[in-house]
Order: structure tokens, then C-alpha cells, then sequence
């Protein structure tokens, strides 16, 4: 149990009764400045934590927990929502070094969902008051249909969309450029987010929680641009499913695949083209999928030969290899009918050796 938060009181305070002390961290004022801008149009959603002071002191509480929230509202006038805690010291000292410690950063999928989602508010809010988000949403899916009919590139349609939502938010939030850099939330780093949000996270909802999974490419914003700045919508999705397909793949290696970008050396065959297709669709399909259609997928294979290197590819795979004297027998075998078909002679005892190995390889059978 955790006894700093067993007693806790949720109360409104004055920053200006909380002396914020000697702290762990460093204050940013632009970072205190743009959270003061956000809790005072959107309200504050994470408490402060303090703890009481001697009733001879200055102020009447003492910060443990939340600085730039504490500055930010006393620069925009308004009170906080706080925590009493209490407890030794050291226990309190600890709270707040963890609480900075697993403050977990976004990845950049989640971040590029936080982004839309902020934007989107902000023009609600202005919609609320001006009534002109109608307009807003209209533009945008105009904007984005004719995308999707190449009348317009998709920077274009991204340049145009940043400038909307960076004015956006700077009508809501009213904050200089170096307040909402401060957020992460400068121009470079808007347009950034909506890219991936427009050209990932919009065309294919159901891949993106695999897709933030993926080891090499989910946390890495630079492999995702990648996937996200192939124009083409159909090959976007080939290069995800792609991946989907293979943990270790890159997105690099993905656009290959997919026939995006030519591999070094020469370009892909048609065929290599519709076998990544065929890989990466059946990737996308769990282990149950894959068992019940199989014999559909043995179906597909077109001759007993390819069947039979299949087997043989399974077999190496799983370490599962015929006895010796089989295989010995079947090549022998071979190897006879081969020099009869050349007429090449063949001596008798060789016949019969043959004959013998391939009757022990048929396990006896005549």
C-alpha cells in the first residue's frame, strides 16, 4: 500500500501559497508557460502534489510534485488542483524522482494521435464559439479526397493542413513559437505528426497497433516517414503489410519489397513483386488463419515437384530429415534411370544395387 497517497486530499489551490523549494529537476519557462496556457482553456488534468508546511513558514505548502504545472498557473492567474501527501523526506524525495522517472514519453505513433487529437479540440472549441468548424472539416476532407484522385500531391496537402492547425492552436492557445516548441509542438514537428496521422494512422486503423509493436520500425520515427512518404496508397499498405510479415524487417527494406524503390544491383522481376504480395498477405494472418487455409495454400502450388521441395524446405526447417538409407536409395535410383534415359550402359550388379536400395527405402514393399 502506498501510505504517501493512502490520506491524500484532492483540494484547489493559489500557486502562490506553494513554495516550489529546491527541486530535482530544472524549470523551463516556456514548457511552464505552455501547460499554463493549456490548463487554463482546457483544465487541468494531473493534480500537483504537496505536502504541509510548519505554520510559522512563508507558505502554507511545500511542492513535491509538478513545478512546471505549479509556474504555469501562476502565469496565467488561475488556481491548481492539488494532492496533500505526506511522509519522511526521503519517501517524498523518492515521489518525485519517480514520478519524472515514469513520465513515459510518447512514441511517435501515440504522438502523432495526441497531435490530431489536440488540433481537432482546438477547432471545436473555436467551432463552439465562432461556428465554423463545419467549414474547417470540410476543407480537410476535400483536401484529402483529391489527394487520393492525384490532383494534389500529398505535401501540398500537408503544408496546407500544418498552416491550419498551426494557426489553429495558436488562436485556442494564443502561445509565442518557442512556447510550443517547448510542447514539442513547433511547425516542423506539427507537420511531422499530421504526416504520419494522414498517410498511416487514417488509411490503415486496423495495422497500427502492430505497427507501433514493430521492433525495428514502431518507435522509430524516421522508418515510419519512410513508410509514410510512399505516395501511393496501395503500396503504402504493401510495405506495411510487409513488415507485419517480418519483425526484423526495415521499412527500407520493406519499399523494396513492395517494388517502391530498386534494390541495389537491379530492380525486382514481376514475379519477386508478386511474391512479396503473396508474403506479405499471408503474414497478416494469424497462426489459426494460416492452419485453416492451408490446404487451400498447398492447393496453389502448381506442380509435384515444387510440392516436393516444399516438403523437403519443411523438413530442413523443423530438423526433420529423411532416414539415410531412404534418401541414399532414392538417389541411387535416380541416378540409374538417368543413365538409361542418356543410354549410357548400365552393368547388372549396378541394376540390382539400385533395385535393392530403393526397395529398402520403400520400406521392403515390392
Amino acid at each position: 500500500m502506498n501510505t504517501l497517497l493512502s490520506n491524500a486530499q484532492l483540494f484547489e489551490l493559489d500557486p502562490a501559497l506553494v513554495d516550489t523549494g529546491n527541486r530535482i529537476g530544472f524549470l523551463h519557462q516556456d514548457k511552464a508557460a505552455a501547460l499554463g496556457r493549456l490548463m487554463k482553456v482546457d483544465g487541468q488534468r494531473d493534480p500537483i502534489k504537496v505536502v504541509a508546511q510548519p505554520k510559522n513558514a512563508a507558505q502554507p505548502w511545500r511542492l513535491v510534485t509538478g513545478m512546471h504545472r505549479t509556474v504555469g498557473a501562476a502565469l496565467e492567474g488561475i488556481t491548481v488542483w492539488a494532492i496533500e501527501v505526506s511522509g519522511k523526506p526521503e519517501a517524498l524525495a523518492d515521489l518525485e524522482a519517480s514520478e519524472n522517472l515514469h513520465r513515459r514519453p510518447l512514441g511517435p505513433i501515440e504522438r502523432a494521435k495526441f497531435t490530431a487529437a489536440l488540433v481537432q479540440a482546438a477547432q471545436e472549441r473555436i467551432a463552439r464559439e465562432h461556428g465554423n468548424l463545419s467549414h474547417q472539416r470540410m476543407g480537410a476532407k476535400v483536401r484529402w479526397d483529391r489527394v487520393k484522385a492525384a490532383q494534389i500531391k500529398p505535401d501540398q496537402a500537408l503544408t496546407e493542413e500544418t498552416n491550419d492547425a498551426c494557426a489553429t492552436m495558436a488562436q485556442v492557445y494564443g502561445w509565442e513559437e518557442s512556447v510550443g516548441e517547448a510542447l514539442g509542438m513547433s511547425r516542423r514537428s506539427i507537420h511531422r505528426d499530421l504526416e504520419l496521422y494522414r498517410l498511416i494512422i487514417v488509411p490503415f486503423p486496423s495495422d497500427i497497433e502492430a505497427l507501433s509493436r514493430h521492433p525495428v520500425v514502431g518507435e522509430n520515427a524516421a522508418q515510419l516517414r519512410a513508410i509514410a512518404q510512399v505516395r501511393d496508397e496501395k503500396q503504402r499498405g504493401q510495405v506495411i503489410a510487409a513488415l507485419l510479415a517480418d519483425p526484423e524487417l526495415s521499412a527500407d527494406e520493406a519499399r523494396v519489397l513492395a517494388g517502391v524503390d530498386k534494390p541495389e544491383g537491379r530492380a525486382p522481376t514481376q514475379d519477386e513483386k508478386a511474391l512479396s504480395a503473396v508474403v506479405g498477405n499471408l503474414g497478416r494472418l494469424s497462426a489459426a488463419q494460416q492452419k485453416q487455409h492451408l490446404p487451400m495454400i498447398v492447393t496453389g502450388l502448381k506442380s509435384a515437384e515444387v510440392k516436393r521441395q516444399l516438403r523437403d524446405l519443411l523438413n530442413k526447417e523443423l530438423g526433420e530429415t529423411l532416414p539415410v538409407p531412404v534418401t541414399e536409395g532414392i538417389d541411387r535410383a535416380f541416378q540409374v534411370i538417368t543413365s538409361l534415359i542418356d543410354g549410357e550402359p548400365i552393368e547388372d550388379e549396378d541394376l540390382a544395387e539400385a533395385a535393392g536400395l530403393l526397395q529398402s527405402a520403400m520400406g521392403d514393399r515390392a
